[in-house]
């Protein structure tokens, strides 16, 4: 339950970045980089870029506008050696000391919850270190189709997940004061119980609960529950990649698989293969699918859609009043699937590979 915690933790952000009068200063030395690569100061929250800059005489730098506390992400070189740098932009100027290949790891000087967050990272540098070394034979492992590799690699970082975890988990007990907390907190939404998650928030102080992050895990907390097979399907509206706002009950009297995903997920992607097959077959007897993906941006969804070849309805989930949908079908981790038969009711869920086949198999064959 706790596989993709991670990279919730680098991809999703609480504070709303309002921006206030004046300007920030981001300057930057680092070595092994050639003159002219390029630099782009990204928003997490927004997927938005925000700048591009470029190295000279080992120095680069940014101007941005005054902002609330609010987590970027700076990506430089191209690729295959494509680095990226996380880091909070606040009400002052950053300084950024770094090397090439160990971007990830750069110095960097700035406000109260980058300090924070520089603490975290120092004393979680050995499991960050062993996570680094295993993610890199796991993406050769996938390149090479080395699956008994793959598999033995996959039990190694799940291990190192959880330590990860147990990590955080300690952080946010002995660190009740700090908005660092409320933020690693978030990125725990999607792996740990509900009830964990409630009482790691009720251990925040008061004014954590209530700045942004406090106020977005309340929110969840209010709008998590767990779907049963048997449950009726609760009915939602979002807009699709067209710019279409399609609800469940669009597809009353129909079989629906409700599919579950993200774009940068690698088993939400080679799920999707499998999920086309079944659809190829299926599609005339009337089969829908409805993929959801959280996020901010609907172009990555638009480009993720169409890399992953994607037919049928797409849609995105800001995380709106109206939205939260994955939260509120008690998804943790993704991908995760519910089949809806046409009398609205859920009759399978979190079928994957050969289950799937051989459930729509029994329905449109029988």
């Amino acid at each position: 339950m706790r596989k993709i915690i991670y990279a919730f933790i680098l991809s999703l952000t609480l504070y709303s970045c309002s921006t206030n009068d004046g300007k920030i200063k981001i300057t930057g030395k680092v070595q092994g980089f050639p003159d002219s690569t390029k630099l782009i100061l990204m928003n997490w929250e927004t997927n938005q870029r925000l700048d591009t800059t470029y190295i000279l005489n080992n120095k680069f730098g940014f101007t941005v506008a005054n902002t609330k506390p609010c987590f970027h992400g700076i990506f430089i070189g191209e690729v295959p050696e494509l680095e990226y740098l996380p880091l909070f932009i606040e009400s002052t100027d950053i300084k950024i000391t770094g090397v090439k290949g160990k971007m990830k790891y750069a110095k960097v000087t700035g406000g109260e919850i980058q300090k924070q967050k520089n603490d975290y990272l120092n004393s979680s540098l050995p499991l960050e270190y062993r996570m680094d070394s295993i993610t890199k034979e796991l993406m050769n492992a996938f390149q090479q189709q080395d699956n008994d590799k793959i598999e033995a690699l996959d039990k190694q970082q799940t291990k190192i997940i959880n330590e990860r975890i147990d990590f955080g988990v300690l952080y946010i007990k002995e660190n009740p004061d700090n908005l660092y907390s409320a933020f690693v907190l978030e990125g725990f939404l999607p792996g740990l119980p509900k009830s964990e998650i409630k009482t790691l928030y009720e251990n925040l102080s008061l004014t954590v609960k209530e700045s942004e992050y406090g106020k977005t895990i309340a929110h969840w907390l209010k709008l998590h529950k767990l779907t049963q097979v048997g449950d009726i399907a609760e009915n939602f509206s979002l807009p699709d990649i067209h710019g279409n706002e399609v609800s469940l009950k669009d597809f009353q009297n129909k079989f629906v698989l409700l599919e579950f995903w993200r774009v940068d997920c690698i088993n939400c992607v080679a799920e999707n293969k499998n999920i086309i097959t079944e659809y190829e077959k299926y599609k005339e007897e009337g089969l829908e699918i409805v993929s959801i993906a959280g996020g901010k941006n609907i172009d990555n969804l638009k480009e993720a859609s169409d890399r992953s070849f994607i037919e049928w309805h797409s849609l995105l989930d800001k995380d709106s009043e109206l939205g939260n949908v994955s939260s509120r079908y008690g998804v943790t981790l993704v991908p995760a699937n519910f089949l809806i038969d046409p009398s609205g009711v859920i009759i399978a869920k979190d079928l994957k590979g050969d289950e799937l086949g051989d459930k729509l198999k029994e329905i449109f064959q029988n």
